[in-house]
C-alpha cells in the first residue's frame, strides 16, 4: 500500500508526474518519440517551449524561431495530430496553445529535454 501525500495522490518520488499528478507512462513514450527519437524533434520542442510561454501562430512562430514557415506548418501538424496542441480556429492566423494534456505533462518535457541534453 503506498503512502500518501495527505491530498489524494500517492507517494512515487517524485517519478512519472506532471504538473497535475500522474502521467500516463503511453503519453511520456509518445513524448520521447517526437522529440528525441525522430529527425525533427528539436524543432518541435522549441515550438512546444515557445507556445507554452506564448501562445502564437505559425507565422509569429517561424519568425521567433527563425524557421522557414513550411517547416513550422509540418511540425504544427505532427504536433496537433498527436495530441500536443490545439488551435483556437483552422484559418491562416490561428493561435497555437498547448493541450491541456500537455500542460499537464509538461514536466515531464522538460525532464525529456534535461535526459536528452537540451535543456
Amino acid at each position: 500500500m503506498a503512502v500518501g501525500k495527505g491530498d489524494g495522490s500517492s507517494s512515487n518520488n517524485g517519478n512519472d508526474r506532471g504538473r497535475g499528478g500522474y502521467v500516463d507512462p503511453r503519453f511520456k513514450r509518445l513524448l520521447w518519440y517526437l522529440i528525441a527519437s525522430t529527425r525533427g524533434g528539436i524543432n518541435r520542442a522549441r515550438i512546444l517551449e515557445l507556445v507554452n510561454s506564448h501562445p502564437a501562430n505559425a507565422n509569429k512562430i517561424a519568425q521567433e524561431l527563425k524557421l522557414d514557415y513550411k517547416t513550422i506548418i509540418h511540425h504544427l501538424e505532427v504536433l496537433s495530430k498527436n495530441g500536443l496542441v490545439i488551435t483556437d480556429n483552422e484559418d491562416t492566423y490561428a493561435t497555437y496553445f498547448l493541450t491541456p494534456l500537455m500542460e499537464k505533462n509538461y514536466d515531464s518535457f522538460v525532464e525529456i529535454l534535461v535526459k536528452f541534453g537540451k535543456k
